[in-house]
């Protein structure tokens, strides 16, 4: 009977450590890029309210199939206007405990090498785990600042040091645990 009950408490914590999926999109279009935000295939809890994806005012689209895709990330420093953006506001009555957000993305041989994650919380002043770009990466945001949240929060991805303002990003699907 104990070896039943351990079992059932670590997969009740493995479980519940991943959390449910509450914003994601697969971004499944020929020319996602084109909406500044995109939201088509997107897919959101019923109790709160998304932007889509939307890029800064800094870098321009760039064609993609299945990917939002942007060029202009050549800055040789962050650039505050230079990113993708995500808003998430809970309904009325609930907030948002996040678990993780979990992206996969791709650049062009000469674009951004440098990426950070921020949140509105701050005013997107401290990096938040470690971004990259190529393949799948998880941002962890199990800390209590993320936990409890009853307002409207903003994440953005910067990305910064593209070789040519030709240089490319793209976030190629995401989700909000």
């Amino acid at each position: 009977m104990k070896k039943i009950t351990l079992i059932l408490i670590l997969l009740l914590a493995f479980g519940f450590s991943y959390g449910q999926s509450i914003f994601t999109n697969p971004i499944t279009d020929s020319d996602p890029e084109d909406d500044n935000p995109y939201t088509n295939n997107q897919v959101v809890d019923a109790n709160i309210t998304v932007s889509g994806i939307g890029r800064g005012s800094n870098i321009a689209p760039n064609n993609g199939t299945n990917r939002y895709n942007a060029r202009g990330w050549n800055s040789s420093s962050i650039n505050l206007n230079d990113y993708f953006e995500f808003i998430l506001t809970p309904n009325s009555g609930y907030e948002i405990d996040f678990v993780s957000f979990v992206y996969t993305s791709q650049r062009s041989g000469s674009g951004p090498t440098n990426f950070a994650f921020r949140t509105s919380i701050d005013g997107f002043t401290s990096n938040i785990g470690a971004p990259t770009a190529g393949g799948l990466t998880t941002i962890d945001l199990t800390a209590a600042t993320y936990q409890s949240i009853t307002e409207a929060i903003t994440f953005r991805i910067y990305g910064w040091g593209a070789s040519s303002g030709l240089g490319t990003f793209s976030v190629n699907s995401f989700t909000f645990n």
